[in-house]
């Protein structure tokens, strides 16, 4: 799993969740040396990533033909509702808070923790029965990713909260028959 490159609102440390948001330069260099680093390591036969520009973009620039690329957006990013585009330091400890409080707190026009890991359970427990005959990457974005690494070895999506994955980062999950272990977790390839 890749996730995209750096954006401004990352930069910014601002909430993007599901508001369609290109990289900035930084994100273009570190998607470029994660998929250097990932072609050097694996053969890929399947690229998926969501419908955001920020993870399309990142897949091409990683070096996969944009044309090849599979959609799939079970893997997008959270919806923050009300609190898109807000300063993280603005609204973490109001929103962490809440979420604490209740997993199932969905904040107004957005998505619960619980809900989107239902989504992405479901398009791992997919993608670990397609691993067992081809490779396969999915530029993604960090709740996602989190969700995954969660469901990959058994825990709450309560803990999604206690996890941090970098822009442009690889986690990897390998398959084990009908399921899967995690191998890497958040392998920062470009550092800026």
């Amino acid at each position: 799993m890749l996730r995209h490159g750096r954006t401004a609102s990352n930069a910014e440390s601002r909430l993007q969740g599901d508001s369609d948001i290109p990289l900035d330069e930084v994100g273009r260099l570190q998607a470029e040396h994660a998929g250097a680093y990932i072609r050097g390591r694996w053969d890929i036969d399947t690229v998926i990533t969501t419908s955001l520009q920020r993870s399309h973009q990142t897949a091409v620039l990683a070096g996969f033909r944009p044309d090849s690329l599979e959609v799939d957006d079970r893997w997008r990013e959270i919806s923050f509702g009300e609190f898109e585009g807000q300063k993280v330091e603005e609204i973490a400890p109001d929103l962490g808070t809440r979420w604490q409080a209740d997993i199932n707190y969905k904040p107004e026009g957005g998505e619960s923790l619980p809900s989107l890991h239902a989504r992405v359970a479901e398009a791992c427990a997919e993608a670990t029965e397609r691993a067992t005959d081809e490779n396969i990457l999915v530029v993604s974005h960090a709740t996602p990713i989190k969700s995954a690494v969660i469901w990959a070895t058994g825990g709450h999506p309560s803990m999604i909260l206690k996890l941090w994955v970098h822009p442009g980062s690889v986690s990897v999950l390998d398959n084990r028959g009908e399921s899967a272990v995690l191998l890497e977790f958040n392998r920062r390839i470009h550092t800026a």
